[in-house]
């Protein structure tokens, strides 16, 4: 009776020590990961949005939650190019979530960048995986397959940061703009599937059509889930900014 007295109280301990490890690393990095994935979302913008010249300008309605930030570009002459939102939807194993542009008729994807997914590894990873040129020849020899790096977008403690850039100094700004949208970056081939592409255009297909979004191999399923998750983006984004069409002026 006394041992499993004594076995008791250790699981006890054991379990609450264990608690306080997880949920103090919890609150130590929340910060620290919040800010990475806001970082990731800054630098969308300017991906989804070619063209964007400055601060996207945030356009979301009233009390809409966090998730349903909507932001307007700029281009070089003034005029607006298009919006922005974010979506996400189920896949197979994760949830999907992507960053969306849309030119100013709510009806052509500008461009699409995914934020974030967890499927499965071969598969539905590779709507993020970018098609290499690179040959066996040329990585031996040393021979072109230069290597791609986005810069993140940091503050002063070398943390990335969710200000969009005009918001610090103009500097980091421009050097965020180049990196982000920079032309010598390749961009995922299933991302790129999405752009100019309208509405009743965003359908699965399993052979090549120009006018659908090819599905990856194996993973028809978390095609399917990035075409939900590009739908709630530009669903967001009609619903948030149509009214401004009734605007007396």
């Amino acid at each position: 009776m006394q041992k499993k007295a004594q076995y008791t109280i250790t699981l006890t301990i054991v379990s609450l020590l264990a608690s306080l490890g997880v949920s103090s690393t919890f609150l130590l990095t929340r910060n620290t990961i919040r800010k990475k994935e806001q970082a990731a979302r800054t630098e969308a913008l300017y991906k989804v949005l070619p063209g964007l010249e400055g601060e996207p300008v945030e356009v979301t309605p009233a009390n809409a939650p966090d998730s349903d930030r909507i932001y307007k570009g700029i281009d070089k002459s003034g005029q607006i190019l298009g919006y922005a939102a974010c979506g996400e939807a189920q896949g197979y194993s994760s949830k999907i979530k992507v960053m969306v542009g849309v030119d100013t008729h709510f009806e052509k994807v500008l461009g699409v960048s995914v934020l974030a997914q967890n499927e499965t590894p071969g598969l539905g990873t590779k709507m993020t995986e970018v098609e290499s040129n690179e040959t066996w020849w040329s990585l031996i020899f040393g021979r072109g397959g230069e290597s791609f790096v986005v810069k993140s977008f940091t503050d002063d403690d070398g943390v990335p940061s969710w200000k969009l850039p005009i918001m610090e100094q103009a500097k980091k700004a421009k050097n965020i703009k180049q990196s982000a949208r920079s032309a010598d970056i390749p961009q995922p081939w299933f991302q790129e599937q999405f752009m100019h592409k309208t509405n009743r255009q965003l359908v699965v297909t399993k052979t090549p059509d120009p006018e659908k979004i090819l599905a990856i191999t194996g993973a028809t399923i978390s095609t399917k889930a990035a075409i939900n998750a590009v739908q709630n983006a530009l669903e967001k984004v009609t619903h948030g900014i149509q009214p401004e069409k009734w605007e007396i002026k």
